[in-house]
């Protein structure tokens, strides 16, 4: 990764889409701006990613693509069948380009905390192991540098865009009305989901229950960004903040998940008697001592998210049957 900074790119600033809803706007037009923005703000990344100025471009690349895939399939009344295959499809695509060169900016950026945890007996084969994951980084960042430069990627991009284009049209804009009833359904909906798996979550749940209530509370998360425009302000700033605490610890929670997997197959391709599959061995004994304190920080985060006074605050959303 790149050290200097004298040059360095900044990050891109979020605009604000050109067309905000309203009560009195149909959901697509607005739908099209914001969609438009997220993924043009992602592509804005896509300079600081080549010249590799700093991983956090590739991140916010990714967290855009990740919230416009997700609205995708969250606002299903605005989008044919066909055309939200096809979008969630090259998204899809685009995503999964830059996931091995995301997995080894993780790691690595958690070398000077392995450093620390392990005994310094062990450092001659956790420097090896980084050695490996610097060169895996190389290749995998020149192999992303290459697909992002092609002519296919450029296609694929403007494949979006074309779709996108298509929520302007006025066949598109009468899928679904300005009635914001519509809207807090399916806001009510994914907080019912979440509330749900909340509920069903103890000490004794499987990982895969934590991480399927962090997709769920990620798409109630976008929904509310989404819908903030019509939400009340000080509500929906609470609710977008309580949602983040959790997340946060979710994602701290999915992050030693998927280290553990990462060593355990490390593991299996390296000898017993190396310097590296003692270092990785002992990493992995405090990656599940850590993993097991971060599931209960997550968990008392979810009891906090759950007290009645958070709660309460998404019961106004619930639509009530037409008689």
């Amino acid at each position: 990764m790149t050290v200097t900074k004298r040059d360095q790119l900044k990050l891109p600033k979020r605009k604000k889409a050109v067309v905000s809803l309203t009560h009195n706007t149909e959901y697509s037009l607005p739908t099209y701006h914001f969609l438009s923005a997220e993924f043009q703000h992602a592509r804005q990344h896509e300079k600081g990613i080549i010249r590799d100025d700093h991983i956090e471009f590739l991140h916010q690349y990714r967290v855009s693509l990740r919230r416009c895939r997700a609205l995708i399939s969250l606002l299903k009344p605005l989008f044919t069948k066909q055309q939200k295959s096809d979008l969630k499809d090259v998204l899809k695509i685009l995503m999964q380009n830059t996931n091995q060169l995301r997995d080894l900016d993780v790691f690595l950026l958690k070398m000077d905390d392995y450093f620390y945890d392990l005994e310094h007996c062990y450092h001659q084969g956790l420097t090896l192991f980084f050695d490996e994951l610097q060169d895996q980084r190389g290749i995998a960042f020149k192999a992303l540098k290459k697909w992002l430069k092609e002519d296919q990627y450029q296609q694929q991009c403007q494949h979006i865009s074309e779709q996108l284009e298509e929520l302007k049209t006025p066949k598109q804009r009468s899928a679904i009305s300005n009635d914001f009833k519509q809207g807090r359904s399916i806001l009510w909906h994914h907080f019912t989901q979440v509330e749900h798996c909340c509920l069903h979550i103890t000490q004794q749940s499987p990982d895969t229950d934590l991480h399927h209530l962090r997709i769920n509370c990620k798409k109630l998360r976008y929904l509310l960004e989404f819908f903030s425009p019509l939400l009340p302000k000080k509500s929906v700033k609470e609710q977008i903040n309580q949602l983040k605490q959790l997340q946060d610890k979710l994602g701290e929670f999915n992050d030693s998940s998927v280290q553990l997997a990462f060593f355990a197959d490390y593991l299996t391709k390296k000898k017993v008697s190396s310097k590296r599959y003692q270092a990785i061995s002992e990493l992995l004994n405090i990656t599940q001592t850590n993993h097991l304190t971060v599931r209960n920080q997550a968990i008392e985060q979810l009891t906090t998210f759950m007290l009645p006074v958070n709660l309460d605050s998404y019961r106004s959303l619930k639509v009530e049957p037409d008689l």
